[in-house]
């Protein structure tokens, strides 16, 4: 699909870092700490958690759309099952993020969002990768210059990313929003960072979300009134009828039935955030025949974030879930070692 030939070939527009070279372009502790820390091929604890600042806020048709931005930090690529680390380097001045909702339910709405921050008769222009972090789950996001402090115009555009809507009205048009943002060096290093204690870095786990747990929020108001702050999957009472939560790997996948509509919600264990940009896939085996259906990626204001498809059951069908492709997300330290196995698991319809 064109968003994740677009995933590809921004490892190389961006470039990438072996684990040898992350100590040469990077310079810095957090690099060190991704050497130290003893990795398991799972969710884990980070080293650290960072703050954040709002830049920008828009209230478009169809979508909620938030600008922040944060110390740079070094992430991951996904491409197939392998991971690139995107190297941090002297030059980048903050994290710039963004995060796209459906303006109802706060949910988290897959996007294609552009950047174009013009200064001095030149432009820093980014499509931001669709990412994934463990403070501000899914968003878009990515490692910037600017020349030095002062008041900045950027032009963001935000496009549908492709996807099935069942509810039309939550269907959106591209947008293009001119913004203007303060950035001081200075309050971008005065931020939160906490170093977590040396006896949770590692372990199998997450950090809370911004928002969750201590009533915090991002620097400039970054809370939208009557949401959480940070998107999570439903949980499985929201599913009419729930058939089965099974895994593959670390990814939980919530299957169940809404009529005649076959829904498998993937999420992250911990937080439930879901997990966008996979190919998922749906074998129904009945007695002398079997049948296998693509899951088109969805979405609905009450469902969030799925894959789905209509299904023609009897009951007593055998259904089996694969992940053909993992999730396709850029990710953040604590999520890079995770969902990115192929596996597919089985159930059985009642009669």
């Amino acid at each position: 699909m064109q968003r994740r030939d677009a995933l590809r070939s921004g490892v190389a527009l961006l470039g990438g870092a072996s684990l040898a070279g992350c100590l040469d372009t990077l310079g810095s502790e957090s690099a060190w700490r991704d050497l130290v820390v003893d990795r398991p091929e799972a969710v884990y604890v980070p080293p650290e958690i960072h703050g954040m600042a709002t830049w920008a806020s828009v209230n478009a048709d169809g979508y909620d759309l938030t600008l922040f931005a944060s110390r740079p930090h070094g992430f991951w690529t996904v491409t197939g099952t392998e991971t690139n680390q995107v190297a941090m380097r002297e030059a980048h001045s903050v994290h710039l993020m963004a995060a796209v909702r459906e303006p109802a339910s706060g949910r988290y709405l897959p996007a294609e969002v552009r950047v174009s921050i013009p200064y001095e008769g030149e432009s820093t222009d980014r499509t931001l990768w669709p990412m994934l972090s463990q403070r501000m789950g899914p968003h878009y996001g990515d490692n910037v210059t600017l020349p030095g402090p002062g008041t900045y115009p950027a032009t963001v555009q935000v496009l549908s990313a492709g996807i099935r809507h069942r509810d039309r009205t939550t269907r959106f048009d591209p947008g293009v929003h001119e913004v203007e943002f303060e950035y001081d060096p200075a309050a971008i290093e005065a931020l939160d960072r906490t170093v977590l204690d040396e006896d949770r870095r590692g372990e199998p786990g997450a950090v809370e979300p911004m928002g969750h747990g201590r009533g915090e929020h991002a620097e400039g108001g970054s809370h939208v009134e009557g949401h959480s702050a940070v998107p999570t999957a439903p949980s499985v009472e929201a599913f009419s009828t729930h058939l089965k939560t099974g895994t593959v790997g670390d990814c939980r996948v919530v299957v169940a039935l809404d009529g005649n509509y076959l829904i498998a919600s993937m999420r992250t264990p911990y937080n439930g955030f879901p997990l966008a940009f996979a190919s998922l896939s749906a074998r129904i085996d009945r007695a002398g025949s079997s049948d296998t259906l693509a899951l088109s990626e969805s979405f609905d204001p009450e469902l969030g974030y799925h894959y789905g498809a209509p299904v023609d059951l009897d009951g007593g069908e055998r259904v089996t879930i694969a992940i053909e492709t993992p999730p396709q997300l850029a990710r953040h330290e604590g999520y890079e070692t995770a969902f990115l196995d192929r596996g597919e698991f089985s159930l059985r319809l009642p009669p």
